[in-house]
């Protein structure tokens, strides 16, 4: 540019007497032919773009066009007003905050001011607010400043305090001792090499690398200084550098991941790096990963729309980016601050999905998933730029700590859609100490220490992962209280329901999940409920997810829902799967087929909430074979026994209803002679089920197997020689379940689940419960 300017002078200079910038129109407007320009102030030298600046000195013309104005030998203008001596202009409002030279350049020649101008935007709540601008990303980082790396999400001063706290803190030493262990095994493994997994999408070389290597040998490297960790972690991000690919159009979760990977790396290794190897890794983030992101974020080719969706890829694919474009920001910041825009600015569909209450439709695995990835960027945006935004100050955002623990019963936690098991008290899921500490929340905190405590018992490492070292806080849990558990609960937007007997681990519970079938994930589950009583779980309203995900288990299977020709599949997909169907959840079943049991569309609706019960409507979900269905739950505390009721009118007279419910105490059960109660045995501990109604109906016991898939018998035929090996074995799990045939018109079917010194209950019409 600097080039052209003075190009434009020369041309200036030799144009005829009629032109512009002759000499002697020249010397007309007051300039002296032969004398450069002469700057001897500027003022002020700090300012805004709204600033009015003053450059003083000699030589310059009186008609304001016949100066330039030129920022940093690049940006060139022309001043407001003029005299010979006085140039008055203003800084132009799409540039960035930062140092600028100042000069004046005329047709005799160019002055240089002595002081750069610091251009400076005001930091008010205005910049903090969404949507936000390049301009403002740069305005923030400006203002907060960079310290020396590392800073994005720790610094060497916050892991030495950490470090000396591990000395008289059991727990953070077994977590320190852990990381440092991590490490040591990584150094003897090979270099991870480039390969797609069976559904030629994904690159899990990149996840194993970026989530389960590098923040174990940057903080090795870091609290130890031992820079064997460092060159290993740099030998395989160099060989990343050469992959022909991260996904980016392909399988956009796979650059997300690696971005932030890239980001630790640059940030936690920076001392060790070489300038040359920086520019390297700068340089194929950029090429991987950030420019493909930036480009799709702004509306160009992508294989689907990852940057507008609400589920975890949002959290972790823009998170991802803003992670990178924070850590590497000197490098290029217009480029940079375009790429944290485009990520802040879609953050929100994310983060709202957590609304009313914290909750997340995708279940805890991807919660976890999604915010572990998520919550560092926004840790990196409030270090680096001073605001999140506003987006962690969202309500649902504000609570969705809590939400492993608002799905948990007296020794297990609720599962649902694609995710895993929690059937125990080690099993039951955590949050992070992040969202204690972001939050200031020393309740959270000290829940969320004694879980770790209880779930780790066994375990020299209490804590979860590497995450809770650095973000752990003892003087917060100190201050906190456990929180009180409820003796009945609702969590809205995940649509999860549930009703204790007290606070004691021996105590009766249970849990429904209603909500939307379509959701992110999401299975053929509406209705499907949890039992835990006396220390034990007794019903699994879940099996878990298919891991890993076959090929076609995100397609549309056919027939669909309310398609004719359910004797047999004509396209597997997603709804072929044992685990994702109906028939896999403790729910009813109607007159099954080759299609899916329930409406892949359908949401359950939660019709009242309360103490003692919950009632749900079902209509939406069985509309193929019902008129009308509600299902509810209820607890009898003073009996203690809870209560499955069914209402439902048939659609279509001759129907097959199943009642199901899949338990793994059936290698200890017995039935009594009349088949209308069992009694489950698991650990020693009991409860028995009975059929409150209809007075026809017998139970039927479905052990579990090591080999078989557990289809009805109406099902197996048409899915066990389709679906095939496919369909994994849900070993230890077996069902109780009810066969009623040749039904019509209003059905109530009543189950409960008592202690065994339990009096029989009675069957009370749903419209008569309080």
């Amino acid at each position: 540019m600097k080039y052209f300017i003075s190009y434009l002078w020369m041309v200036c200079t030799t144009v005829s007497a009629a032109g512009a910038c002759s000499s002697d129109s020249r010397v007309a407007a007051g300039g002296k032919e032969g004398d450069a320009p002469v700057i001897t102030s500027v003022t002020p030298l700090t300012g805004d773009c709204s600033t009015l600046i003053t450059i003083s000195g000699a030589n310059f013309s009186r008609l304001a066009s016949y100066n330039r104005i030129v920022l940093n030998e690049t940006r060139a203008f022309a001043p407001e007003k003029a005299t010979e001596t006085e140039l008055v202009f203003r800084m132009p409002e799409e540039l960035f905050d930062g140092d600028y030279i100042v000069q004046v350049q005329t047709a005799e020649g160019i002055a240089t001011a002595d002081a750069p101008f610091r251009l400076r935007t005001p930091v008010d709540d205005r910049l903090k607010a969404l949507p936000t601008t390049p301009k403002s990303v740069n305005a923030l980082l400006m203002q907060a400043g960079q310290p020396e790396h590392p800073y994005l999400f720790f610094t060497d001063a916050e892991l030495s305090k950490q470090r000396e706290l591990a000395r008289n803190d059991a727990e953070l030493q077994a977590v320190q001792d852990l990381i440092v262990a991590t490490a040591d095994r990584i150094l003897s493994q090979p270099l991870i090499s480039y390969a797609l997994d069976g559904a030629n999408l994904r690159i899990p070389g990149i996840h194993d690398f970026a989530n389960d290597q590098v923040p174990y040998l940057v903080l090795a490297y870091r609290l130890s200084g031992d820079k064997r960790y460092a060159d290993r972690c740099w030998r395989q991000m160099e060989a990343l550098l050469e992959w022909p690919d991260w996904g980016a159009y392909r399988h956009f979760l796979d650059t997300g991941i690696g971005a932030k990977g890239c980001a630790m790396i640059y940030d936690g290794l920076y001392d060790y790096l070489s300038e040359s190897q920086r520019t390297a890794l700068y340089q194929g983030t950029r090429r991987l990963a950030l420019e493909p992101g930036l480009s799709q974020m702004k509306g160009g080719k992508a294989v689907w729309r990852w940057y507008a969706s609400k589920d975890n890829w949002n959290g972790i694919c823009h998170g991802g980016l803003i992670d990178a474009a924070l850590a590497m920001y000197d490098r290029d910041p217009a480029f940079c601050a375009d790429v944290i825009t485009q990520a802040v600015n879609r953050l929100p569909l994310y983060i709202r999905s957590f609304d009313p209450d914290g909750a997340s439709v995708e279940g805890m695995m991807y919660w976890s998933y999604g915010l572990s990835n998520t919550m560092l960027s926004l840790e990196a945006m409030q270090r680096n730029l001073g605001t999140t935004f506003g987006l962690s100050d969202s309500p649902g955002f504000r609570q969705t700590g809590w939400f492993p623990y608002k799905m948990a019963g007296p020794v297990g936690s609720a599962s649902f859609g694609d995710d895993f098991l929690y059937y125990s008290p080690e099993k039951k899921y955590l949050s992070y100490f992040w969202f204690a500490r972001h939050f200031r929340d020393p309740d959270l905190a000290k829940t969320h220490y004694l879980a770790c405590l209880q779930k780790n018992a066994a375990n020299p490492v209490k804590f979860n992962s590497w995450l809770d070292y650095l973000y752990y806080d003892p003087q917060l849990v100190a201050s906190g209280s456990s929180s009180n558990i409820p003796e009945s609960g609702y969590l809205r937007g995940v649509e999860y329901l549930f009703l204790r007997e007290d606070s004691s681990d021996d105590a009766f519970y249970i849990g429904i999940h209603a909500g939307d079938n379509n959701a992110s994930h999401g299975h053929l589950d509406a209705g499907t409920f949890f039992i835990q009583a006396n220390g034990q779980n007794f019903a699994a309203g879940s099996l878990g997810t298919t891991s890993p995900y076959p090929a076609d288990y995100f397609d549309t299977a056919k027939p669909g829902y309310t398609d004719a020709g359910g004797d047999r599949v004509q396209t597997t997909g997603r709804f072929s799967y044992y685990r994702t169907r109906a028939e896999g959840k403790s729910v009813v079943v109607i007159n099954p087929d080759a299609r899916p049991e329930q409406d892949p569309k359908g949401v359950a609706a939660v019709v009242r909430q309360g103490r003692d019960s919950h009632l749900l409507d079902l209509s939406q979900c069985y509309s193929r074979d019902v008129t009308a269905y509600r299902r509810g739950v209820a607890i009898d505390r003073a009996r203690r026994a809870v209560i499955v009721q069914d209402e439902f009118t048939l659609r279509n007279p001759g129907s097959t209803v199943y009642w199901l419910m899949h338990t793994s105490a059936i290698p200890g059960y017995s039935v009594a002679p009349d088949k209308r109660s069992v009694t489950l045995t698991q650990e020693g501990r009991q409860v028995v089920f009975r059929i409150l109604s209809p007075s026809s109906a017998t139970f039927e016991v479905v052990p579990p197997s090591d080999t078989d898939i557990l289809f009805l018998d109406e099902t197996r035929p048409i899915f066990s020689d389709r679906i095939g090996t496919l369909n994994q074995v849900n070993k230890g799990f077996g069902k109780l379940q009810i066969r009623l045939s040749d039904l019509s018109g209003p059905q109530t079917i009543c189950v409960e689940c008592a202690d065994v010194a339990a009096p029989v209950g009675t069957v009370v019409p749903l419209d008569n419960w309080k």
